[in-house]
């Protein structure tokens, strides 16, 4: 027993130093790298280094315009009111998607996404952008065909544009839509017919409409004057003075009807007095 124990003692030292002495598997990699630096002239190994740095450049610079891109940090600032009320537009129109996907809705038929596009329509009209306008809306009433503002934006662009038949079908169709409660659609339908109608050469056909959405009420001293300028146009005085003391009725201080009175009362008394007694009869029969 003692010699084995011996022997024992005698082995483990020599075992230990053995597994301390088993030479480590030297990394691959590494092995090729202290390789290549060896082979490699400095010429290469600059080049090398370069490469690597302009890889980690652009690496940096994607992920930088990409992080512009979400946060639109360096969005340039609006300069006209124009372009705050498209980015306005833009940013309700984000959100009016979220809000009808969320819900379930057609965002083509969403009203607050419909409302944001015609209001981005109307800041891109106002822009001069009429061809992007044009599609924006065209998509809008196409898919709203029962929407009477799409028609009168529709319209508007159709009258920039200098397109007066389209625009007075636009028009027409959005007095047929819209409704006896919304006086403003109305008027607008209206104001803009008379406008396309005078453009286009009708001027009387202009005046009628101009005296309709005058007469809608509230009434419009806007519609009244500008019936009234139309009607001195075509010499109809007695028109223009009726016009003119509408407009008084509801601005005594309004100094394009004082001044334009001056002149009917002095040049065509017999309209200008005839005017006034049927304005007197009208007010009183509302």
């Amino acid at each position: 027993m003692a010699n084995t124990a011996s022997h024992l003692l005698i082995l483990a030292p020599q075992n230990s130093c053995l597994c301390d002495n088993i030479p480590m598997k030297k990394n691959a990699s590494t092995t090729i790298g202290r390789r290549y630096l060896k082979a490699s002239t400095p010429g290469q190994r600059r080049a090398a280094f370069i490469a690597a740095l302009l890889g980690i450049l652009l690496l940096l610079a994607a992920i930088g315009v990409l992080f512009v891109e979400r946060s639109q940090v360096f969005r340039p600032a609006p300069t006209t009111a124009a372009q705050q009320q498209y980015l306005r537009g833009r940013e309700s129109e984000r959100q009016a998607i979220a809000a009808a996907e969320a819900a379930g809705h057609n965002t083509d038929t969403f009203p607050a996404v419909v409302t944001a596009r015609l209001n981005i329509a109307r800041a891109l009209l106002a822009m001069g952008r009429v061809s992007a306008a044009a599609d924006l809306v065209d998509g809008v009433a196409a898919a709203n065909p029962t929407n009477a503002r799409a028609f009168i934006v529709q319209g508007n662009v159709h009258e920039f544009a200098a397109d007066y038949e389209r625009a007075i079908a636009a028009y027409w169709r959005a007095l047929d839509l819209v409704q006896n409660n919304e006086p403003e659609l109305q008027r607008e339908a209206l104001r803009g017919l008379g406008n396309s109608f005078i453009a286009s050469g009708d001027r009387a056909q202009g005046l009628d409409m101009f005296v309709r959405g005058a007469r809608i009420k509230p009434e419009s001293i806007c519609l009244h004057l500008a019936a009234a300028e139309v009607a001195l146009d075509l010499q109809r005085w007695q028109d223009g003075a009726h016009h003119y003391y509408a407009v008084l009725f509801f601005d005594p201080d309004n100094e394009t009807a004082l001044e334009q009175l001056r002149m009917l009362e002095r040049d065509h008394s017999a309209a200008a007095q005839a005017a006034m007694d049927a304005l007197i009869r009208r007010m009183s029969d509302d």
